[in-house]
Formats: structure tokens, sequence, C-alpha cells
């Protein structure tokens, strides 16, 4: 996002991520987020930002403050948020769920790990002379 390093404040707390596992804060920025395209359709508000470095398929996770003060409803499913405006007007901020598809297959791709081999097989073994019954006639 190209955010100076001199814009990022301290904050040495940990958070809990998904799956239990604690994680390090880089810091924090308040940066003020417009939601929506055009001026006409849009609402702005000034949101804390914690940085963290995490695997993980998100950019952003918006936690409930910045939901509530905007109004949002959010269909998961629909990959979209809907927020009104004091004119009664309501906004919808969707994505292309085609590239979101893509940017979460390629988030998954890791390195892979060594095979698992269930209790009571023979695990195969390169250096092992391999044995062959011959049928005797």
């Amino acid at each position: 996002m190209r955010i100076p390093e001199t814009e990022i404040q301290p904050y040495d707390e940990q958070i809990v991520g998904f799956s239990g596992e604690r994680v390090d804060t880089k810091g924090y920025i308040d940066l003020f987020t417009t939601f929506g395209e055009d001026d006409s359709l849009s609402k702005s508000i000034n949101i804390r930002y914690l940085l963290v470095n995490a695997n993980t398929s998100y950019n952003i996770l918006l936690g409930r403050p910045s939901i509530n003060r905007l109004k949002v409803i959010v269909s998961t499913p629909h990959l979209a948020m809907k927020f009104p405006f004091a004119t009664g007007d309501i906004a919808i901020v969707h994505v292309d769920q085609k590239i979101v598809r893509e940017c979460y297959v390629a988030s998954l791709k890791v390195e892979p790990t060594r095979r698992l081999y269930t209790m009571g097989t023979e695990r195969p073994n390169s250096r092992q002379k391999r044995t062959v019954a011959k049928k005797t006639p």
C-alpha cells in the first residue's frame, strides 16, 4: 500500500488467530477509508488497522466497530455489503467472485508436505533391495 514506515504507530500486543495461534502485531495505522466507487454513492470513515504478518487469504478484516459505524449488512455468499446514506439511498459494494476465487486458491498454495503413512503399512524405501518370489516348476 506504500504506507511510509513513519506513519505506522507502535503496537506490541498479540492477537489470536482463527486457529487459536498467537500473532504478533507490527503496529497500527489510522486511515480514512472510502467504501464505494463513485462520490455520489460512497461513504468514508476513519479506521484503525492493525498490521500483522500472518499467512492468510485475507487482505483486511473489518471488525464490528467499523461495520457498525457504516451500518453495513454483509452477505458473505454474495461477497457484497450494503449500507445506507443519510439521503435514504442504499450503496452496494461487491467484488468479482472469479477474481476472489483465483486469489483465494493462489493464497492456499503451500509447499507439499511429506506423505503420511498409516500404521501397518510399509513405508517405501528406495535403498531396500526388493526380493520377488519365483515360481518353481
